[in-house]
């Protein structure tokens, strides 16, 4: 196993989101990582990250896309598989699907996201001290948490399996950095998981280089009815040059058609104006919005905080663009305030709402 720059990261996930944020961690320490959606992407990098968009597929599905991202980062020095740090999704096919792919002898299963409450006692997924299955991730209409219990979300037949257990980020690190022959493991978790490896294997931290401050105006797209995002996107009032897209704050029966409204009305803001950054909550959100601008791949070039990827990507006849991303629950009410005046370097903004 090699221990410099040179190490090779593959990241199969499920989501958007957590293809960026898992590779997040190994840019800040200088790697350059790139996503990949539904297949591996074409520009360099030593951390590639494929994003299967599974969670919104049939189980069968699910399995099927993460067992061909698999097989073509099958190859990398270390093997990750994100999982939605409130078990969400098709965690047990996707583990069977990848580890049965990938060669590995063990599987390390590690969901602790401690910054943003996600922790892990007695084999117990927690949201902030709540079995993530009785919190509000439970009553998902789309994606219920239907298990709090790491054991009841392992695929038969694998007889390595490692549980960990963690209650803050530096006991899961440690945890992480003990176990032996690395190579040989199916790494699975959130992205607590992601700073963890990223601490062991890019142990020479190497600041990446800082991007320029951003041109053009802020898209800010809330698809989620999750009250924590728009309580973030109420303090961008009467910011000067910050366009705000969201859903209705009660979720309606139609799921898609909201998502699809959103996703169009975003695209045309980006095609027909002048935004230079789009931020987004929700992979499915950033995913609808990246399929109407035909964005394949793009590069990740920082993280705001943990859970808050930055992307670059360029689209139409070589325009960039900016895209921030972080799942609807995550952050304070200031989350997405921070980010616009992060990404703007804390110039004035403007405000506009459709």
């Amino acid at each position: 196993m090699r221990t410099d720059r040179r190490h090779t990261i593959g990241i199969v996930a499920d989501d958007l989101t957590s293809a960026a944020d898992g590779a997040a961690p190994f840019v800040a320490r200088g790697r350059v990582a790139r996503v990949g959606r539904n297949s591996a992407p074409t520009g360099p990098g030593t951390v590639i990250a494929v994003d299967c968009a599974s969670r919104s597929a049939s189980a069968a599905g699910a399995a099927e896309r993460v067992a061909a991202a698999t097989t073509a980062l099958g190859e990398s020095d270390v093997l990750y598989k994100t999982v939605d740090s409130t078990l969400r999704g098709h965690v047990t096919a996707e583990i069977r699907a990848c580890f049965a792919a990938s060669g590995r002898r063990r599987l390390v299963f590690a969901p602790a996201f401690p910054a943003a409450g996600r922790t892990t006692v007695g084999g117990i997924q927690l949201v902030d001290g709540v079995p993530v299955a009785e919190s509000a991730y439970g009553r998902d209409p789309v994606h219920p948490a239907r298990h709090s219990a790491l054991a009841e979300l392992l695929p038969a037949g694998i007889d390595d399996v490692v549980l960990l257990d963690a209650d803050t980020q530096s006991e899961l690190e440690a945890k992480v950095a003990a176990l032996p022959d690395p190579e040989s493991i199916l790494w699975v978790g959130s992205p607590g998981m992601a700073s963890a490896l990223a601490a062991r294997f890019a142990p020479e931290a190497t600041a990446a280089a800082t991007p320029r401050a951003t041109d053009g105006d802020v898209l800010v797209v809330v698809g989620t009815a999750n009250p924590a995002s728009h309580r973030q996107a109420s303090r961008l009032d009467r910011m000067r040059g910050v366009t705000l897209i969201r859903s209705p704050l009660e979720r309606e029966d139609d799921s898609a058609a909201v998502l699809q409204r959103i996703a169009n009305g975003a695209a045309q803001a980006v095609v027909n104006g002048t935004i230079g950054v789009v931020i987004a909550t929700g992979g499915d959100t950033m995913e609808a919005i990246l399929d109407r601008l035909d964005i394949r791949e793009f590069e990740i070039v920082q993280e705001l905080e943990p859970g808050f990827p930055v992307g670059r990507a360029t689209f139409g006849k070589g325009r960039h663009l900016v895209l921030a991303m972080k799942a609807g629950g995550f952050g304070d009410d200031d989350a997405l305030h921070r980010a616009v005046v992060q990404l703007r370097r804390g110039t004035p903004l403007s405000w506009a709402s459709t």
